[in-house]
Parts: C-alpha cells; sequence; structure tokens
C-alpha cells in the first residue's frame, strides 16, 4: 500500500513539473541575451536585418531560442546556441550555411532554384526550395526523401 502512495505522488510531481512547462512558456528576450554561439551566428549572416522580436521557449531541460526579423526571416537554436533551422521567406537562406552537398545536388538537379529554407538535426538535413519542393537528406548528405 505504501508503494502505491510512492508511486501516486511520484506520478503527481512529475505531472506537475510538466505542466509547470506546458502554459505560457515563452518569453520575449533580447538578442544578448541568446547564448553566444548563436549571437555569433547571426551577426555573421543576418547583420543587415532588422530584430522584430526574440523567444526563449524553456523546455524540461534547457532552452530552445526563435528569432525573427522583419522581413520576415526566422532563426531557430537549440539550447546550446547552434541553429537548427533557417527560414527566409522572401529570398534565399545565406549560402554559407548551406553545405556545399546540399548546395550542388540542387544547383544540378533542380537549377534556378534557391533555398528558402534549411533546417537539420544530427540524423537528417531538409532544405526546401522556393518552388515549395522539400528535399530531405540523411547525414551523409544522400538524399532520402523528395516531397512536392
Amino acid at each position: 500500500m505504501t508503494m502505491k502512495k510512492y508511486f501516486a505522488a511520484a506520478a503527481l510531481l512529475f505531472a506537475g513539473i510538466t505542466a509547470s512547462f506546458a502554459d505560457g512558456r515563452e518569453r520575449p528576450i533580447t538578442l544578448e541575451q541568446l547564448p553566444a554561439a548563436a549571437q555569433e551566428f547571426l551577426s555573421a549572416n543576418f547583420k543587415n536585418l532588422t530584430l522584430a522580436f526574440a523567444i526563449e521557449d524553456p523546455q524540461f531541460i534547457g532552452s530552445e531560442y526563435e528569432v525573427t526579423y522583419t522581413d520576415r526571416t526566422e532563426v531557430d537554436f537549440d539550447n546550446d546556441g547552434a541553429w537548427t533551422s533557417v527560414e527566409c521567406r522572401y529570398a534565399a537562406v545565406p549560402e554559407a550555411i548551406v553545405p556545399a552537398q546540399i548546395r550542388d545536388y540542387v544547383a544540378k538537379s533542380f537549377a534556378g532554384q534557391t533555398i528558402r529554407k534549411i533546417e537539420r538535426n544530427k540524423y537528417t538535413w531538409e532544405a526546401e526550395l522556393m518552388n515549395g519542393l522539400e528535399i530531405k537528406f540523411d547525414k551523409n548528405f544522400q538524399v532520402i526523401d523528395i516531397d512536392d
């Protein structure tokens, strides 16, 4: 009987902690409050854009960050300040952040198209072209899916 009480108490505690992260967790921040790696990435690639807002999204462990510029360019970062997603609504993403293998594949297979969004995680990369075509690559930059 007491073991059930311990499990119930632990479940309630876990539910309480989870619920505290679930509601209204995003908060506005300044660029200076971003991790150093994120600040360096933004100044190297987007220094000519005007900031609209930056948001910190606390997670169970660490935080995620989102930076949006007035031209609707959006950059997402993980807890360490490494970029995870860059989306440019009306222009191509900076060439410097696109791996050469992806740039070469797009230039060869989809001549005339530019990349408007790029996402990455530890297993895959995904590039969205201006025409809406999405190309997914594995970590070795081999094409694993094409979606239109």
